[in-house]
């Protein structure tokens, strides 16, 4: 399973297909959402929610965009899929199975092609601000590290960081950016935590 993700960036060129994929994403549901939130704490005066339910979020299927990242200090600005893989990655960035969604309090795992959404993760560096678009929040991740793995040492790194119960939010992409030639074994890697966003209730709370 970490395989087929750690493995699916061999190829140096992005496939082309004539198919689209769907989306869930709507950026005004976005704003609707904030506005709600603004209204609903002025009306009960009392202070803003801090958690979302877990009915109120809308899971995507395979194939689906259900998000944004954007970047602006690099340049990043792509759409993000359930699944990831090749005809994903034609169209965007494609998030791992094994991870989970913004604000579940889970890693969170982004893969995209080096010469095309994620071309500007050359750019990264620390501190710069992530935020994650969905239907039913705007998170924002602050880089913290920025490192560069052979593709074995990222695969175990991955399933550690699955295991844990931590939110990070994690993209890598090829690395060397401008190889022209030979297979590329080596990925960039950029980690971010949360600093902005709200929880996901998604379990019932224990008494």
């Amino acid at each position: 399973m970490v395989s087929n993700t750690v493995a699916f960036l061999v190829a140096d060129e992005a496939p082309s297909f004539s198919s689209e994929l769907t989306s869930i994403y709507d950026p005004e549901a976005l704003t609707k959402a904030k506005e709600k939130t603004k209204t609903d704490k002025k009306e009960s005066n009392t202070a803003a929610p801090t958690v979302i339910k877990g009915e109120d979020v809308q899971f995507p299927l395979s194939g689906e965009q259900y998000g944004q990242i954007t970047c602006d200090q690099i340049g990043l600005n792509a759409p993000v899929y359930w699944y990831d893989d090749d005809e994903i990655l034609a169209y965007g960035v494609g998030q791992s199975l094994i991870s989970n969604l913004p604000g579940f309090g889970q890693v969170i795992i982004l893969s995209g092609h080096n010469n095309t959404f994620f071309a500007c993760l050359q750019n990264a560096a620390v501190g710069n601000v992530i935020k994650f678009g969905t239907n039913y929040c705007e998170y924002e991740y602050t880089v913290t590290n920025v490192q560069v793995y052979n593709e074995d040492d990222l695969e175990s790194l991955l399933l550690q960081k699955v295991r844990d119960e931590r939110e990070e939010l994690i993209l890598y992409t090829c690395y060397p950016f401008h190889a022209i030639t030979g297979r590329k074994t080596d990925r960039l890697v950029v980690f971010a935590d949360r600093t902005a966003g709200l929880d996901v209730q998604w379990r019932e709370p224990t008494t």
